[in-house]
């Protein structure tokens, strides 16, 4: 009877740390589904596809919730944790962050017919690109910082320069939302359309300001 509660309290029992992983699998498919939903009401404005798409969203979202619930009720004592407890709940939060914001960015989507000019249509895609980078950069970083806490197999060095990307990543979307709006307010649109615009974008560099974020939270596990 023993042997299992000396298990429970081995400190070298990470399994939340691996659980980070499986909670990135629903935002980084969210992402994917984002581009894939605009795509689609640029191409031929709201219809059944695009409903689909933003239900699957809505599912990814309740998954992410879910398994975002498993990982903090099941962790252990924070004098067992390898690292600061403050500092992983933090980076959970921020990770669920970035499907919320897309899942926003969705509604905004679906607000209403999408007919713009093919300028601000290129601009608005660029926008997404740049997001779904930022977010795809944090997959390579939170794998290899979760290797390298619980194995050491990683450089601390290559791994600071992963969230370096992402930040620099991050200027991308922050340039290419001044760009988008820029160009809602030059386009010849009634006020709503433009402001929809504008808040769809605000959306999309939310999310990638999560994942910033979190490659800010990453490096500061790190440092521990």
């Amino acid at each position: 009877m023993l042997f299992p509660v000396l298990r429970f309290l081995d400190p070298r029992r990470q399994d939340y740390l691996p659980g980070l992983l499986d909670h990135y699998q629903p935002i980084g498919r969210g992402m994917a589904l984002l581009d894939e939903a605009l795509k689609r009401t640029l191409k031929v404005s709201q219809d059944v596809g695009f409903k689909v798409l933003a239900s699957e969203i809505d599912t990814l979202e309740a998954e992410a919730d879910k398994i975002k619930r498993r990982i903090r009720n099941h962790l252990p004592s924070a004098f067992l944790m390898v690292v600061d407890k403050t500092l992983f709940l933090n980076y959970t939060r921020s990770q669920d962050n970035i499907l919320d914001a897309i899942q926003e960015a969705v509604v905004w989507l679906g607000l209403g017919d999408f007919a713009v000019p093919p300028d601000l249509a290129a601009a608005m895609t660029t926008s997404v690109d740049e997001a779904a980078r930022s977010v795809a950069l944090l997959r390579p970083a939170l794998t290899e910082t979760v290797d390298f806490i619980l194995h050491g197999r990683r450089d601390r060095g290559e791994l600071k320069t992963r969230m370096h990307e992402i930040r620099l990543q991050h200027l991308k979307v922050v340039k290419a939302k001044r760009g988008l709006i820029i160009a809602a307010y030059a386009a010849d649109l009634e006020f709503k359309r433009a402001y929809q615009i504008i808040r769809f974008v605000e959306s999309v560099h939310r999310a990638s300001h999560n994942a910033e974020g979190c490659a800010n939270i990453l490096r500061a596990m790190l440092a521990r």
